[in-house]
């Protein structure tokens, strides 16, 4: 079964939530995350970290090269950009406090479906639509369709 994890940022100040697809890794390969605010000061280009939008998700290569296997890599060859874009550890959602700011937003419409059903509904496939075309916008990462283009092929 497949699980997600919250973890505050270096700084203390925000949460974000990861999600571990393929029931492969869990907490055991995130070293820190850090928000905007806290990632200004830490060193960059390590193959341990995966960049976003001011974010910073960094894993343990050691707990990766271990998995590497199973997740049908080379423990030579993975690295954290490969493990977040195939989702074998990224943010719940778009963004790191998508969880958050969802649940938040879907608030303000869904009183709608008390009194109007179909208004409801019609601002339901507004907001997805308006949501994903700033998360684009805004440059997030799997918004932009990262997500598979590291793609390992399998040998038939």
């Amino acid at each position: 079964m497949c699980q997600s994890y919250r973890k505050i940022c270096a700084c203390g100040q925000k949460t974000s939530e990861i999600f571990f697809g393929k029931s492969v890794l869990d907490e055991k390969a995130v070293s820190q995350v850090y928000c905007p605010k806290c990632s200004q000061d830490i060193d960059i280009g390590r193959e341990s970290q995966v960049w976003d939008n001011g974010w910073v998700l960094e894993l343990d290569m050691d707990v990766l090269r271990t998995y590497a296997p199973v997740m049908g890599i080379s423990p030579d060859d993975v690295t954290a950009d490969w493990v977040f874009d195939e989702g074998y550890a990224t943010w719940v959602g778009i963004t790191p406090d998508d969880f958050q700011r969802r649940e938040e937003e879907r608030s303000e419409i869904q009183e709608l479906a008390k009194t109007d059903l179909r208004s409801y509904i019609d601002a339901m496939k507004e907001w997805g639509l308006s949501r994903e075309k700033r998360f684009i916008e805004e440059g997030w990462r799997k918004a932009k369709g990262t997500a598979g283009r590291h793609r390992v092929q399998k040998s038939p």
